[in-house]
């Protein structure tokens, strides 16, 4: 649910738009579903968990929101073209896409296996192209879309014992960019948001309490961010307010690693 971070909410930002969020099942994805949902867009929600996925579509409804639980393996270009189809049956548009869908294979660089690199290359660079490919003629046939990658701060900084997660957040960034150039002239915007530690189930329930300390530490909010402060500066960067803004990486970090 939204909750103190969300006071802002304008109802009527996304109102008549559609949006398409990966990895929506929990987390940062969820929230930015729920936030685009509760300001007024019908949201694809799609996630390679069904459970979880119409989980976050019933917390929308349940909140007043509209939206269609959608399920894929983003690795798949198959999957993601069907489940485009499947959102533009219901809505006859797409204006919004959120490349959030991630996973990691962290551990020491000369213990990763050439399989590992490529799984997490997989998800996380293939899974935006693949939804970029699908979503972005739809957008140029309407002369207007709006794209955000979520990459991440250790894609600018690196991590240890995060070679392949590093690697491919820093690779979301040249295709941000690249994308961002080849088709401004179209009327699509594309940015990306760089997040620092966040409260999400993954880091919450998996993430060693020694490491979160010691990030938390060098943070100097001094704390984790919580996935609604994540969502909103994304919502921003898919809004009317930042039609300016295009090829942009957004640190929300809280301030670490600046």
């Amino acid at each position: 649910m939204l909750d103190k971070h969300d006071k802002a909410i304008n109802a009527k930002r996304f109102s008549d738009k559609v949006g398409l969020v990966t990895g929506a099942g929990q987390g940062i994805g969820r929230s930015v579903a729920l936030r685009l949902a509760t300001e007024g867009a019908f949201v694809g929600v799609l996630d390679w968990n069904a459970a979880m996925a119409n989980e976050t579509i019933n917390i929308i409804k349940a909140s007043g929101g509209t939206g269609i639980a959608l399920y894929a393996d983003v690795r798949m270009s198959d999957q993601v073209r069907k489940c485009v189809d499947d959102l533009m049956s219901k809505s006859a548009r797409i204006d919004l896409l959120v490349n959030n869908a991630g996973f990691d294979r962290p551990g020491g660089f000369l213990k990763l296996t050439d399989q590992n690199f490529a799984e997490v290359f997989n998800v996380h660079v293939l899974g935006a192209v693949n939804c970029c490919l699908a979503c972005i003629p739809i957008m140029v046939g309407q002369g207007d879309g709006r794209i955000v990658n979520v990459s991440s701060v250790y894609g600018k900084v690196g991590a240890k014992g995060e070679s392949a997660y590093s690697c491919v957040k820093s690779g979301l960034v040249g295709f941000t960019k690249s994308i961002a150039r080849e088709f401004g002239s179209k009327g699509i915007r594309v940015n990306a948001i760089m997040p620092g530690l966040t409260a999400t189930p993954t880091i919450r329930d998996l993430m060693d309490q020694k490491y979160k300390d010691v990030f938390v530490r060098d943070t100097p909010l001094g704390r984790m961010a919580d996935p609604n402060e994540i969502a909103a500066p994304i919502s921003f960067l898919l809004s009317d307010d930042a039609s300016f803004v295009t090829g942009a990486v957004l640190e929300v970090t809280g301030g670490w690693g600046m």
